[in-house]
């Protein structure tokens, strides 16, 4: 796929900046490095790497970002760079490295955050890839940011934030059509086609869903990536081990202990360093060897029994009063609460309690969303299902509200009753663990809810 098909894919700005490293990009590589190494050489391999990449030249920019990279080891965006370099090359595995090893070194920019996670993605590494874009949430562009969301896998809450994102003011072209192709990600055709329609001709518009309709098909995390990137996967050995950042850690020495003061350097005699006669133990030693008496035979050669030293009775025994303590065998694991246990600990006594008073009226404080609906009954259904799937989902209260897109109302089912974005956190992870999608977003006080459904009796699943 070359360059005029990625601007087709009306994703240009995402795949661009992601891929390139040139936004942004040329401050950190031109920043002078403090490293071991040769600067001067590190900057102009950067610069020529740089210059490879924006024309189509990926095996060259790997092998002259390396050339920076071992100039000037501990430059973060030489590192970054490198790891763009990796990433337009279908190098997934080395591209995860370097980006990786770029961000321990303080490189934290929307394109090296979204370069790993097109990597990690392209390894089937999505659990990270949709961490890291959670802890980077408000570094990453929403446009950017959703459609990461969308090729991770998190379908709702991708379409969360490019819905927001689309209806914000200002909002461009670019961020519609990122949109609808999270729309198309996650099968929903029809709203992706509406969504897109804004800005295409109907020419244009089949020519783009056909393009987007071969990219979800595409069941290869790989080939998927790399179609995006305008790129081919490659067999991806790893980066070089002399280029690996503990190669060229800042090692801080201890410091020395004092000099000892050694003896002359003349040799001494050989008497001087003999070792000292064994000491004997004399006869008042506290160890003593008993003789027996050599016992005699008889006429025919046998020793007689009754000849042999007889051993003295002992002594009276005398016990204690009371029977010695005996501890209890331990069983393993007792006295250790595991972390699901804690968690469940946490949602009985602290998350469930807070929910019990949420009014629907006044619907204010965190709510975790377990998706979007077409109509107010099929979220109800859905709720229903969901809390036979999730037991824990019958400890909170649930409502829906409407919310409006491009003219179309969709019906939000959210758990409700939340205090804070951590309670909210919390639940969200718990659900998660049991294979439910989510997100967690803040309820105002104004939305208007059109159903409500109270918190059941207290369930925890057993574990």
């Amino acid at each position: 796929m070359n360059r005029k098909m990625l601007m087709k894919l009306a994703v240009s700005g995402f795949v661009l900046g992601a891929a390139t490293g040139c936004s942004g990009m040329g401050k950190m590589a031109d920043a002078p490095s403090r490293a071991a190494g040769k600067p001067a050489v590190a900057a102009k391999s950067a610069s020529d790497a740089r210059v490879a990449l924006e024309a189509g030249k990926p095996s060259k920019a790997v092998s002259l970002a390396e050339a920076a990279v071992a100039g000037s080891p501990r430059d973060a965006g030489y590192r970054a760079l490198l790891g763009q370099a990796y990433l337009n090359n279908g190098r997934f595995a080395s591209a995860t490295s370097a980006l990786t090893e770029a961000m321990e070194l303080g490189a934290a920019d929307s394109n090296t955050i979204l370069s790993l996670t097109l990597a990690q993605i392209a390894q089937g590494k999505n659990q990270q890839a949709i961490a890291l874009l959670t802890e980077h949430r408000d570094t990453v562009p929403a446009s950017d940011l959703g459609l990461a969301l969308a090729l991770a896998g998190d379908a709702e809450g991708s379409i969360y934030v490019l819905n927001e994102a689309a209806r914000a003011k200002g909002a461009d072209a670019r961020t519609r059509q990122n949109f609808a192709l999270a729309l198309a990600l996650s099968d929903r055709w029809a709203q992706a086609r509406i969504i897109a329609s804004q800005d295409l001709s109907a020419a244009k518009l089949e020519g783009r869903m056909a393009e987007w309709s071969k990219l979800a098909a595409q069941p290869n995390a790989q080939v998927r990536i790399a179609s995006l990137i305008g790129t081919a996967a490659q067999q991806d050995a790893g980066m070089p081990v002399r280029l690996a950042l503990s190669n060229f850690g800042d090692t801080q020495m201890a410091a020395a202990e004092p000099a000892v003061e050694l003896a002359s350097a003349d040799p001494a005699p050989v008497a001087a360093f003999a070792p000292p006669p064994p000491v004997m133990a004399d006869a008042s030693s506290t160890i003593r060897s008993v003789e027996l008496p050599m016992p005699e035979r008889g006429v025919d050669g046998v020793v007689p029994v009754t000849e042999l030293p007889q051993p003295k009775r002992a002594g009276e025994v005398i016990l204690a009063d009371a029977a010695p303590y005996r501890a209890a065998p331990r069983v393993a694991g007792e006295g250790r609460i595991r972390p699901a246990q804690k968690q469940a600990i946490e949602l009985a006594t602290v998350l469930i309690p807070k929910a019990m008073g949420f009014d629907a009226k006044k619907p204010t404080g965190w709510a975790v969303q377990l998706g979007a609906y077409d109509s107010l009954g099929i979220a109800k259904e859905k709720w229903g299902s969901l809390k036979k799937r999730n037991a824990i989902l019958a400890n909170f209260p649930a409502s829906s509200h409407a919310a409006t897109v491009n003219g179309r109302n969709f019906y939000r089912l959210t758990v409700n009753g939340l205090a804070t974005r951590a309670d909210a956190s919390s639940l969200c992870n718990e659900l998660k663990a049991q294979g439910q999608t989510c997100f967690v977003r803040a309820m105002g006080g104004g939305e208007t809810i059109q159903w409500a459904s109270k918190a059941g009796p207290m369930r925890l699943a057993s574990r």
